[in-house]
């Protein structure tokens, strides 16, 4: 299936879960008070399970959501719905590396910027231990720059809408090396390979 058909299914899918869940948060009330049936064990059982509802609306939506852009050698993102908004330098991104796919895919950055904020983290031993072929691209690049200092992020959220922005990213972070696994998940993002 074609990327951006998968993306367009993603969202129908959605925006069904999002009307079923809104449909029965207002009719489990209704039907409760029109059966009459409002004993103690049933109000608390209903409060609980609007409760849960509303958390997995706003869970689900809050996993989705990835606002993105990039202009003037600038990639700025907001994941999720309370997440910071982060800024990245295009030509400071040295290496781009994918985990998994389809929904699951993770997208790892590792920048040459300095820390701010919690989302760009210290290259330590667990990045090697997570990422190993990322850690051997690291490798090559620490060997041609020993005095740079580099940092790392992990995009999780934003389900098949990572597959544009790793779109987006390789167009513009044109200095940067990207893994085998990225060029695989670059070929779906570009519609040259199927998912």
């Amino acid at each position: 299936m074609n990327i951006k058909k998968a993306i367009v299914k993603q969202n129908k899918n959605y925006k069904m879960f999002y009307t079923i869940m809104w449909a029965l948060f207002f009719i489990l009330p209704v039907a409760a008070l029109l059966t009459g049936n409002t004993s103690m064990f049933i109000i608390i059982y209903l409060v609980f399970v609007e409760v849960l509802i509303v958390v997995s609306l706003f869970l689900i939506s809050n996993n989705v959501k990835l606002k993105y852009s990039c202009s003037n050698n600038k990639l700025k993102m907001k994941l999720g719905w309370f997440g910071e908004e982060i800024l990245l330098l295009c030509d400071k991104v040295v290496l781009v590396h994918t985990e998994k796919k389809l929904e699951d895919m993770e997208i790892v950055i590792v920048t040459s910027l300095k820390l701010r904020g919690d989302k760009l983290r210290p290259i330590t031993k667990s990045f090697f231990k997570k990422h190993p072929l990322a850690a051997e691209e690291y490798k090559k690049i620490k060997i041609r720059y020993p005095d740079s200092k580099y940092t790392y992020m992990i995009i999780k959220k934003g389900a098949l809408n990572k597959y544009n922005l790793l779109n987006d990213i390789y167009r513009n972070c044109v200095k940067a090396t990207y893994t085998s696994k990225a060029i695989e998940n670059i070929k779906i993002a570009r519609c040259q390979k199927e998912i």
